[in-house]
C-alpha cells in the first residue's frame, strides 16, 4: 500500500483533490508550517543540534535520579524541562527552564563532581555537562534560542485560535521574518548577554576557534579557504546560518498563503482603495468563481464599499461578514456574503479539530471498549464544547433522569 503525502502536487492528495475540482485551494496548517520552520532550523547545522542535545541530556541527568533531582530543587525556583518532537512549546520551556535555572545547575554538578561518596560515572558525566556550560557558545545559544523559541511559541498559539484568518497568518508570518532579520543583526547585544550568565567576568570563555579542513577535487582551484577567529566562525557558520534557514522556510511556508491572499486583496483594504481598484479586483474574482457569483457582483462592492464610508469601518473580513449577518442585509449584497463566507470557509489552521480527535481517545478507553456509537458522540460533543457545557444547569436534566428510571411505585 502506498502513503499519500497531503501536499504532494504531483500524486500527493493534494493532486487527487485538484482533479475533481480545479478551483479547491490547497491551505497547509499554519500552526504546523510553523512548528517545521522550528524544526528545521533547529536541524541546520551541527552546532544547534548539539545545543538541543545538551538541553536533553541535562534533563536525564536529573530525571534518572531523585537525589539528584532533590538536590536541584533545593537550590532553583522551577525544575529542567525535556525537549519533545512533536510539541514546539516544550522546547521553548526547556530553554526557558535551563536559563532560568543556569547558576543552580553549575552549582549543583560543581557539588557533585566534588562529592567522593558519588559513583565514578555520575561525576564523569556531571563533569562533562558543566564542561559545555562553561563554554561561551552554550550561554550564547541558550539566550538566543530562548527569545526565539518563545516568540514562535506566542506566534503558535495566536495562529491555532478558530477565529483566525489567512490574512491575519500573513501578517504574523511577515511579522517572524522581519524579527528574524532583527536578530541577525544583533549578534553583539546577545554576546553580552551571554557573558552576564558568568559570575567572575575574569572567567569568561573564548569561543573555541575551529576551522574545518576540506578535502578539495583536483579540478577545484588551489586557492586556500578563508580563515576566521572563533567568534567569526561561530557568528557566520552557526548564528547566521540558523537565521538564514529560518528566514528561508518561513518565506517557503508563506507561499501557500500568498497565492490566496491576491484574489481578495480588494476586501482587506476596501474602504481605503479607489472605485475603480474594488471594481476591478471583484471582476477578477468573479471570473474565478463564475458559479458562485453573478455578474451583480462588482456593483455591490462599489455599494459595499460606499456603505463603509458612512459607518464605522470593520476591520477584518470576519467583522465585516458579521456587519452583515448583524444587520440583516444579506437580500442588499448576496454575491458579497458569499464571497467573504467563501474566504472564511478556508481553513488557516486544523489544530482545533485535531483537539477533537484526542478528546475521543480520553473519552473511549479501554475500560469503555464496548460504548455504543450514540453515546460516544454525544459525550465528545459534551468534551468538546465543555465552555458551554459548565454553562448548563443539570437540576431539570436530573429530574427528568429520576422519573424515567424510576422503578419505585408511587
Amino acid at each position: 500500500m502506498t502513503m499519500l503525502n497531503m501536499s504532494g502536487i504531483y500524486s500527493g492528495v493534494q493532486a487527487r483533490i485538484k482533479q475533481v475540482s480545479l478551483l479547491a485551494d490547497f491551505v497547509p496548517c499554519s500552526a504546523h508550517s510553523l512548528n517545521l520552520v522550528g524544526s528545521c532550523a533547529a536541524n541546520c547545522c551541527k552546532e544547534a543540534n548539539d545545543f538541543f542535545l545538551f538541553i536533553q541530556n541535562i534533563f536525564v541527568f536529573f530525571s534518572s535520579s531523585t537525589h539528584r533531582w532533590h538536590k536541584l530543587s533545593q537550590y532553583s525556583i522551577s525544575t529542567v524541562k525535556s525537549l519533545s518532537t512533536t510539541r514546539w512549546s516544550a522546547r521553548e520551556d526547556a530553554c526557558h527552564s535551563l536559563k532560568k535555572n543556569w547558576s543552580s545547575i553549575k552549582q549543583v554538578l560543581e557539588e557533585l563532581i566534588n562529592d567522593d561518596y558519588e559513583k565514578p560515572f555520575v561525576r564523569s558525566e556531571a563533569r562533562g555537562l558543566i564542561r559545555q556550560m562553561n563554554k561561551l557558545e552554550t550561554a550564547y545559544m541558550t539566550v538566543f534560542w530562548s527569545d526565539i523559541l518563545h516568540t514562535f511559541n506566542k506566534t503558535s498559539l495566536l495562529l491555532q485560535s478558530v477565529d483566525i484568518d489567512i490574512s491575519t497568518v500573513v501578517s504574523l508570518y511577515n511579522s517572524l521574518i522581519e524579527y528574524v532579520q532583527t536578530l541577525r543583526s544583533m549578534f553583539n547585544d546577545y554576546e553580552k548577554l551571554a557573558k552576564t550568565m558568568f559570575d567572575n567576568d575574569d572567567l569568561i570563555p573564548d569561543y573555541e576557534h575551529k576551522n574545518r579542513k576540506r578535502k578539495k577535487r583536483n579540478d577545484e582551484s588551489i586557492e586556500p579557504d578563508a580563515i576566521f577567529n572563533g567568534r567569526e566562525n561561530f557568528k557566520i557558520n552557526t548564528i547566521y546560518i540558523i537565521s538564514d534557514n529560518l528566514i528561508e522556510e518561513l518565506k517557503k511556508r508563506k507561499i501557500s498563503y500568498d497565492d490566496i491572499i491576491p484574489k481578495y486583496l480588494f476586501f482587506l483594504n476596501i474602504s481605503e482603495q479607489k472605485t475603480s481598484e474594488v471594481r476591478d479586483g471583484a471582476k477578477k474574482l468573479r471570473k474565478i468563481y463564475k458559479n458562485d457569483l453573478d455578474e451583480t457582483f462588482e456593483n455591490e462592492c462599489v455599494h459595499f464599499q460606499s456603505l463603509l464610508k458612512t459607518i464605522k469601518n470593520p476591520t477584518n473580513i470576519i467583522n465585516m461578514c458579521k456587519f452583515i449577518k448583524e444587520k440583516n442585509i444579506e437580500a442588499i449584497f448576496p454575491y458579497v456574503y458569499v464571497a467573504l463566507r467563501m474566504f472564511l470557509c478556508t481553513p488557516a489552521s486544523n489544530c482545533s479539530t485535531e483537539r477533537s480527535f484526542s478528546t475521543l481517545r480520553r473519552i473511549k478507553s479501554y475500560l469503555r471498549s464496548t460504548m455504543s456509537s450514540e453515546r460516544l458522540n454525544s459525550l465528545a460533543i459534551l468534551n468538546i464544547e465543555s465552555s458551554i457545557t459548565k454553562m448548563i444547569d443539570y437540576n431539570d436534566i436530573i429530574k427528568s433522569f429520576a422519573s424515567k428510571q424510576s422503578r419505585r411505585k408511587v
